[in-house]
């Protein structure tokens, strides 16, 4: 049985509510006892109180382990609610050997373990149910007396036929919640690709990092941001020297590992309210939010002088080093202003010598 049949097997609410009927049950059977055996018409009224006592206490017992174990210890076991069913039906079938319908009653726990959703449970009730009603017939010379031949052949056909009945419903909520689970489970791996295609959609594949479209559509949002809550923001473009140089040198699969560092070193380095993205080629660009220009500032210097300082194997244990331009930007600007101040600081940085963070005026 897969999860989601054990879910709803063992349901607490489902369990809380037998609990309750089997409880009600006990009120019920006493006061039918005490209506259809009226103590004043009995030869011996004490006896049929010791009776009813007794009675009362089995049954309150066996509901009892049931609710201690649900309640404290979170046990749902329907084996135990099964045969506290059965426990039930027994006492109103012996109390009341001379109604021949009474035998009837037996279904209740033939029924009762169609909410297990288990076929072998149902089994279990109806050997059960059949064990305990030819006990009753035999050492109960009223029932034998009150049962005609026609009515044991009617009550055994009730078993059988409510057995059918509750195998048939089981197989049919079986199969009903495997296939509700299939397509659940369907509906979740579509999710799942859909999530999946959708970053790849926004990710540039060697890098890791957000892709130029992504980054664009970022960039609005946040402009958007600022023009309403006036927050800061600052856009650094970062570009890495020489590198058409590195690529001729040492072949571009040399460059590929170059961009994958260069990005995983400005990755590390950015707050997680940052935002970083490959820009195109050998650049990258970086959204500040909620900083200061000279915080953003010490962060960019804090990523170039960190690639200034590692050396690569495959550039000969040379350095790769960035170029950034850096622009803050003002209220009521557009986001095309914004690059172009960005930009011209990074033609200030590679015109002033490279390796360098540049802010123009």
């Amino acid at each position: 049985m897969n999860l989601l049949l054990l879910e709803l097997g063992s349901k607490r609410h489902t369990y809380r509510k037998l609990l309750d009927l089997y409880w009600i049950t006990i009120v019920l059977t006493l006061l039918l006892e005490f209506l259809l055996h009226h103590p004043q018409a009995s030869p011996a009224p004490h006896l049929f109180y010791y009776s009813m006592v007794l009675q009362a206490l089995g049954l309150s017992a066996i509901t009892g382990i049931a609710e201690m174990l649900y309640r404290y210890r979170k046990i749902h076991n329907d084996d135990l609610l099964l045969v506290a069913g059965i426990i039930y039906a027994s006492t109103i079938i012996y109390m009341n050997p001379t109604i021949g319908i009474v035998p009837a009653i037996y279904i209740f726990p033939i029924l009762t373990s169609v909410l297990s959703f288990s076929k072998n449970r149902i089994f279990f009730a109806y050997f059960l149910v059949m064990a305990c009603f030819m006990l009753l017939y035999m050492f109960s010379p009223e029932l034998r007396i009150s049962m005609q031949p026609l009515h044991i052949i009617g009550i055994l056909f009730l078993y059988i036929g409510v057995t059918v009945i509750s195998l048939t419903v089981t197989t049919s909520g079986i199969e009903l919640l495997h296939n509700l689970n299939q397509a659940t489970q369907t509906k979740q791996e579509l999710l799942v690709q859909t999530i999946i295609m959708d970053k790849l959609s926004k990710m540039d594949a060697l890098t890791k990092l957000y892709n130029h479209k992504t980054f664009h559509e970022y960039l609005e949002k946040l402009i958007e941001q600022n023009e309403r809550n006036n927050l800061p923001l600052q856009l650094a473009i970062m570009d890495i020297d020489n590198f058409k140089k590195i690529n001729d040198t040492y072949g571009h699969w040399v460059g590929d590992i170059i961009l994958q560092r260069v990005a995983q070193a400005i990755n590390e380095s950015v707050t997680s309210n940052d935002f970083v993205a490959r820009y195109g080629g050998e650049e990258f660009a970086v959204i500040f939010a909620d900083k200061s220009l000279e915080q953003s500032y010490f962060i960019s210097e804090q990523i170039r002088e960190k690639l200034a300082l590692t050396l690569h194997p495959e550039l000969d244990l040379q350095a790769a080093t960035l170029s950034i331009g850096l622009q803050d930007f003002s209220r009521g600007e557009s986001k095309e202003a914004l690059f172009k101040g960005a930009d011209a600081s990074l033609y200030l940085a590679k015109r002033s010598g490279k390796n360098q963070t540049a802010i123009s005026a």
